[in-house]
């Protein structure tokens, strides 16, 4: 094997994207344990990336995907660096030139029109409809990498779990705390407010301690769901995206729609029930995993269709409060 000192990973996507290249990058480094391995990712989904000990470093790029010129500083930055592989998880123009410009003998991505000029070797053997995290390891196999796990991770730092348990004594939650979070970044993978306040009102009838959890700009939807409920329920503070993962850590499951809050859940080991509609549950579900189960309506023409825009919603209206609390039920984790 050429040995090799350097790897760049490149995905300038959402939340859940990075969580999920989380396999990929374990397995790249247990291939390549003597290799530094660093990660260009956007700056928000950058933050679950902390105290990842498979990471040298993680290099946030704060451009917009329109800002040409910041695309053209920030290659020129990764040029001084002299990377020996670079792996381009997303394939746009941008990243293309981030490939190019590491200098890599081996550069890995996909088999795109004019960007594959960027690459020395393509993506093998993609497939569609798997769990997204394993379709990640089609850019692994040009290196020789055969092995596939579909594990995500985030790697809690101590600072946010202290922050956490604080928050959990100082407002008595305890281990029946379900968290639930509303908001989607498509506003068409957004169920009803009405039917995830009928959701908390049966979880506090069980019991359980209701936790709406919000990110950015979605205060005020989930202060409507708040308003909708018969009882009580928390709002949580304003959190980190680390903050968030050792909340959702210490809850007994999430109730959500299909979201980077979802996955974070999923790294960190919480439970999840998802509500799906327009978004695919084979692609975003771990693969025969009890802990995470999904709903949705089912014998609609259109379920799936993976449409961010919607006139009509039908595949998340028909979703009811009751088939979701039944799911709840099936999934046994409550008890």
């Amino acid at each position: 094997m050429p040995e090799h000192k350097k790897i760049l990973m490149i995905l300038l996507r959402n939340i859940g994207d990075v969580v999920l290249t989380t396999p990929a990058t374990r397995v790249l480094k247990a291939h390549y344990p003597d290799v530094a391995i660093d990660f260009v990712a956007n700056p928000a989904p950058a933050q679950i990336l902390e105290n990842n000990p498979n990471l040298n470093e993680i290099i946030p790029y704060p451009y917009k995907p329109d800002d040409i010129l910041g695309a053209f500083r920030f290659s020129y930055d990764l040029f001084k660096r002299n990377y020996d592989i670079s792996i381009d998880f997303l394939g746009t123009p941008a990243t293309a030139l981030m490939s190019l410009a590491s200098r890599a003998e081996i550069r890995v991505g996909f088999n795109l029109r004019i960007r594959r000029l960027a690459y020395t070797h393509f993506d093998q053997n993609y497939k569609s409809g798997l769990y997204n995290a394993l379709t990640k390891f089609t850019l692994l196999k040009p290196l020789g990498i055969e092995k596939e796990e579909s594990r995500t991770e985030i790697f809690v730092t101590e600072e946010a779990s202290t922050w956490v348990d604080r928050i959990f004594q100082d407002n008595g939650w305890n281990d029946r705390t379900v968290a639930l979070s509303t908001c989607a970044m498509r506003d068409v993978r957004c169920w009803l407010p009405e039917r995830y306040a009928e959701v908390a009102n049966w979880l506090n009838s069980q019991g359980c301690r209701v936790l709406l959890t919000w990110g950015p700009g979605e205060r005020e939807y989930v202060e409507k769901v708040h308003a909708l409920m018969k009882d009580s329920a928390e709002i949580s503070p304003p959190t980190t995206l680390m903050q968030l993962a050792a909340l959702l850590q210490k809850c007994r499951m999430l109730v959500c729609n299909c979201s980077g809050t979802k996955h974070i859940a999923v790294a960190v080991g919480t439970p999840t029930m998802t509500i799906h509609g327009p978004s695919e549950p084979s692609v975003w579900t771990p693969s025969g995993d009890p802990k995470h189960a999904y709903v949705r309506a089912e014998n609609i023409d259109c379920l799936g269709c993976g449409e961010s825009d919607c006139d009509h919603l039908t595949c998340m209206k028909d979703v009811s409060s009751e088939m979701v609390i039944d799911a709840i039920q099936q999934m046994n984790v409550l008890s």
